[in-house]
């Protein structure tokens, strides 16, 4: 029988025991996750994979020896699960979010990407994998709450970016930025089916430039904005302050034409980063 005062001294260290496998089984799990953004045939789709019937988002663990740059490594991997890495455009960070999966807590570090479009004229082999992997965001299946609070973080922070720039807020009204940028909720139609999670983000140059082909016609940027924050531009507004961009240097006027339209061709433009440099500098 064991003597109760050696029982007794024991205990406290038994205890002690237990409780740090308590703290070590709480402790969390760190995770990347990366949301890519691209216009699939006209419509702006999240990539999302699928497991066991549902959608979730790309996720790659960082690894320990990988140094400073583990994360941003693991962000680019997790964004190569739906896609090649050679379609994509920029990376940028979204946020933080936690969450408890399979009975473990899980700190996700977020972040979003864009990507090259997929044309209606797109391959069967570009049409396959977008069909695969992109989900329009108008249209978003149920997604698990895990899934819905890191791809509202990840929109959140790609809807400022793209907000953000010098360009854009010379193109659009002014009483639709106040309303999309300064605090309000519903800035965006997608984010219905999302929720509000608020992040930040500051682009090195506009979001567009990732999102649309190039070169892209005018109507293909006016018409990425409409659907984005579900507000009608008034077009001779927007072509004439397109045209005063243009005379300012970051977007140029290019000497060709769409081809294959159904509609009256449209002249074709492109971005040019060290115009836009000077111009964002100003």
């Amino acid at each position: 029988m064991q003597d109760p005062m050696l029982a007794e001294r024991e205990s406290p260290t038994r205890r002690s025991a237990v409780a740090d496998a308590g703290e070590r089984s709480t402790a969390y799990s760190v995770t990347a996750r990366t949301i890519v953004f691209r216009m699939v045939r006209d419509e702006l789709c999240v990539g999302l994979l699928s497991a066991g019937g549902e959608r979730i988002a790309p996720s790659a663990a960082p690894v320990a020896s990988g140094g400073e740059g583990a994360l941003a490594n693991a962000a680019r991997d997790a964004a190569t699960r739906v896609i090649s890495a050679r379609e994509i455009v920029r990376i940028a960070h979204g946020g933080v979010r936690s969450s408890v999966e399979a009975g473990a807590p899980v700190l996700s570090v977020v972040s979003w990407a864009i990507a090259r479009p997929v044309a209606t004229s797109a391959s069967a082999a570009e049409s396959l994998e977008a069909e695969a992997n992109f989900v329009p965001l108008s249209s978003l299946p149920p997604l698990g709450p895990a899934t819905r609070a890191i791809v509202s973080c990840a929109f959140d922070s790609f809807l400022d970016a793209t907000l953000a720039d010098a360009l854009t807020r010379r193109l659009l009204p002014r009483h639709v930025l106040f309303r999309k940028t300064d605090g309000f909720n519903g800035r965006s139609p997608l984010e219905e089916a999302l929720g509000q999670t608020p992040a930040a983000g500051e682009p090195s140059v506009p979001i567009f430039v990732g999102l649309l082909p190039d070169p892209f016609p005018l109507s293909s940027l006016r018409e990425l904005y409409e659907r984005l924050l579900g507000a009608p531009l008034d077009r001779g507004n927007f072509r004439r302050q397109f045209h005063e961009i243009i005379a300012v240097g970051p977007i140029k006027a290019l000497p060709i034409f769409e081809r294959g339209v159904p509609h009256r061709a449209g002249q074709l433009f492109t971005f040019d980063r060290l115009a836009w440099m000077r111009f964002a500098a100003q």
